[in-house]
């Protein structure tokens, strides 16, 4: 029987109903035991001599050792025995009634020979650490969950698998080992309701010992500084319009500006204006071009000879601008205990990660061709990295603190027939000599001695202290990086200035001097007036409005934060 059960009939750890009671241990009882011990599928126990041992504790492989003596006339090759599978049972046999358990699953690591006394010393391992490390990734993930990121961790592919799966286990309150049977498997360091119950009388006299760590590794405040940073897209999209001042939109338009012909611009200097600006020309030029030739356009019987098809009377086009803009997210997270909050009683560790999101587009955005797309901006963020990233870094922060406050260590001995369903993952209560304390079984020692008789196992729990609460390890939000949108250019009609007349043949007005600075298109009239005038320079001129520095300047936003992590208050009365 095993905790009331058959054995076998539940899992090593498990329990029949969630109700289950735990099991008291029992005073004043004699017992019998035996070992049971093979190597290679071959019973070996008759061959065992002096102690055998076995240590197995959370997050570490277990181990064992065991002396066998090798009869006179047997050849003995100790590298072949490297490697073969061990199992070793207890076997109990108290009023009648006989119970075994496994105390150990493993293989033989090394195997000494003394040729004079022919002992063969076996020294043995569960090879957790081999056996992670054969695992696949997808197998780790699912053994030892927890969380990782690709941003705080060095890449998988060519590193040992042993250790990706240890950076998995420091993001949980976990411990990863194998139980008695060899079967690999993660336990919670929190202390439940207990499975064993110590009660007076239970334990060997003076056997009980209490280790506590130094103040300056009982850590309960830890600081991250978290950066994310991306980049920002930003397009902006400027209309213009340009119409001659002597002509309107179609014919019309034309046969005006027919009576006093000008210079026109042509496709060629709206785009070179564009471009002059530290803009590109979106798309092409609309608007209304001077007719080719045509019989009799204006209903005067004159004809018209054109055969230039980039000339033109009016036109609209749009400029266009890109640029990325770096923005830049800091987090200062604290996880901390209710002392950990106050400055005297702070013990800190501090921890910083840089996360930066870069993408292709960004490298070429400002100088690629703009084919389309509207005014505004686009992050090239990741919100799925930016969180799991956070959310490793918080449960790292918080399996720190959880492991820093249980290095308070009691441990007690008892005849092991005692101990027979004692595991790893259980909780064990102690009310003996003096000692009132409740934890999760750290380490497990059996020292069965051959020569004596003696069959003792040394238990040991870790007692966590602390108190407070704990609040949930949320993901923050992102700070505020946004902007204002931008808004409509306001570009008034681009003007006109024409030369090659001192008489303005429409207003009569004199025509003044030539304006360098003036947006628009400069030309001359065909026909001047018989009077030296001042001859424009032929061009076509835009400016484009002046980005503010808060859209081009690294943008930075900023968000703070508090995890209280609260401690269970173990039971430790002394």
């Amino acid at each position: 029987m095993l905790n009331a059960s058959p054995l076998n009939a539940v899992p090593l750890n498990g329990l029949a109903s969630a109700s289950a009671e735990p099991e008291y241990i029992v005073r004043g009882q004699s017992f019998v035991w035996a070992l049971r011990v093979l190597v290679g599928g071959v019973n070996l126990t008759a061959q065992l001599t002096g102690t055998v041992t076995v240590d197995r504790e959370e997050g570490a492989a277990g181990i064992a050792s065991f002396d066998l003596y090798i009869a006179p006339g047997a050849a003995v090759v100790p590298p072949d025995w490297k490697g073969r599978p061990v199992s070793i049972d207890y076997i109990s046999t108290t009023q009648g009634a006989t119970t075994e358990a496994r105390r150990y699953t493993g293989q033989i690591s090394i195997a000494n020979w003394n040729p004079v006394n022919r002992v063969l010393t076996c020294e043995c391992s569960d090879q957790l650490q081999q056996r992670i490390e054969g695992m696949t990734i997808a197998s780790i993930n699912t053994l030892v969950g927890g969380l990782w990121s690709e941003d705080l961790f060095e890449p998988v592919d060519g590193r040992s698998h042993w250790d990706y799966a240890q950076e998995r286990l420091s993001t949980r309150p976990v411990s990863l080992d194998c139980t008695a049977n060899g079967v690999l498997r993660v336990s919670s360091w929190y202390a439940g309701a207990p499975n064993f119950v110590f009660g007076a009388g239970t334990t060997l006299y003076q056997r009980i010992e209490l280790q506590q760590s130094d103040l300056d590794a009982a850590t309960n405040r830890v600081e991250i500084e978290f950066s994310y940073r991306y980049q920002r897209l930003w397009q902006l999209n400027e209309p213009y319009t340009w119409t001659h001042i002597n002509a309107g939109g179609g014919i019309s338009g034309f046969c005006n500006w027919r009576t006093w012909s000008t210079d026109l611009p042509s496709t060629e200097m709206i785009a070179d204006s564009v471009s002059g600006s530290g803009q590109q020309l979106l798309g092409g030029v609309g608007g209304y071009k001077l007719p080719l030739s045509m019989a009799n356009p204006c209903g005067d019987g004159n004809g018209w000879v054109n055969t230039f098809d980039n000339l033109w009377l009016s036109a609209q086009f749009t400029g266009a601008r890109r640029w990325v803009q770096t923005v830049t997210e800091s987090y200062k997270l604290v996880l901390a205990t209710a002392a950990g909050e106050v400055e005297q009683s702070r013990i800190v560790q501090r921890a910083g990660y840089t996360l930066s999101v870069e993408r292709d587009i960004a490298e070429t955005w400002g100088s690629d061709p703009i084919r389309g797309g509207g005014t505004g901006s686009q992050d090239l963020s990741d919100e799925g990295r930016r969180s799991n990233a956070l959310a490793t870094a918080l449960l790292m922060g918080h399996a720190q603190i959880i492991g820093a406050h249980r290095e308070t260590t009691l441990t007690w001995e008892v005849p092991s027939s005692m101990a027979m369903g004692i595991d790893l993952s259980h909780t064990l209560e102690i009310n003996d000599q003096g000692a009132h304390a409740r934890g999760k079984c750290r380490r497990i020692v059996h020292q069965f001695d051959l020569g004596s008789g003696e069959a003792i196992t040394s238990l040991s729990i870790a007692v966590m202290r602390g108190g407070g609460v704990s609040d949930p390890i949320a993901v923050p939000a992102s700070p505020d990086t946004g902007l204002p949108p931008f808004g409509s250019s306001m570009t008034p009609l681009l003007g006109t200035q024409l030369g090659g007349r001192q008489v303005d043949p429409f207003t009569g007005f004199a025509i003044g001097p030539y304006d360098e600075e003036r947006a628009g298109y400069a030309g001359n009239y065909d026909a001047n007036d018989n009077m030296p005038a001042e001859i424009y320079p032929r061009r076509f001129k835009i400016s484009s409005r002046e980005i503010a520095a808060e859209y081009r300047d690294e943008r930075t936003g900023t968000t703070e934060a508090l995890y209280r992590v609260g401690i269970p208050n173990d039971l430790l009365e002394l």
